[in-house]
């Protein structure tokens, strides 16, 4: 936020997101309802990154936002608040996923994609949809693994912590899944031609 918004007496977003958590955790219910309205759809996106079918996605976002509820006032504002919700969606989705495997449901990824791609990684909406369901034909692991180092922009490491298996295994999920996309974007013309000076 440049000088001329705290000039102007607009109070800097840290502050304002910390204020806001404070409130929430304290129970105001006009900060909770804030606090939901601004980040589910950081929350939302982050799920259906992660899960590849709509319905599981909004199950898990909807799990997630009570942690982030509960876990408000955890808040210090470090750093940007849906930086921190999107972590606790990660994780969410992630254990989400690994739940639904125990149960053995079949991930069928057949829903409408309902979500944007972050910057640099495609504009418009064609590309963004494209995108996903490029993303949605790489196995789960894979799958993940790569929406958190190239997507989120993780770590190696906390990727590696996020999906519970060592960076040897997180970096070869990694390698491979990349490849994986990069396959994927070049089989499709409208992709193909966006990336035409590189693919992720």
């Amino acid at each position: 936020m440049g000088s001329e918004d705290v000039a102007g007496g607009q109070e800097p977003k840290c502050v304002a997101e910390t204020r806001l958590a404070r409130a929430a955790a304290a129970g105001d219910p006009a900060a909770r309802r804030a606090l939901v309205d601004g980040l589910m759809d950081c929350v939302r996106n982050t799920s259906r990154y992660v899960l590849r079918n709509d319905p599981d996605a909004d199950d898990a976002a909807q799990i997630a936002m009570v942690q982030i509820l509960r876990r408000i006032g955890t808040f210090r504002g470090d750093g940007p608040l849906a930086v921190w919700a999107a972590r606790i969606a990660v994780r969410t989705a992630v254990a989400f996923t690994r739940r639904e495997r125990r149960l053995g449901r079949a991930d069928l990824g057949d829903g409408p994609v309902q979500h944007a791609v972050p910057a640099g990684f495609g504009d418009g909406p064609l590309i963004r949809r494209r995108l996903v369901r490029c993303l949605d034909r790489l196995p789960a692991d894979r799958r993940v693994t790569v929406v958190l180092r190239l997507v989120l922009g993780h770590t190696l490491k906390e990727t590696a912590e996020q999906t519970g298996v060592p960076l040897n295994t997180a970096k070869d999920r990694l390698r491979v899944g990349r490849e994986e996309l990069r396959r994927a974007i070049l089989e499709d013309p409208v992709l193909r031609d966006a990336f035409r000076e590189g693919v992720p």
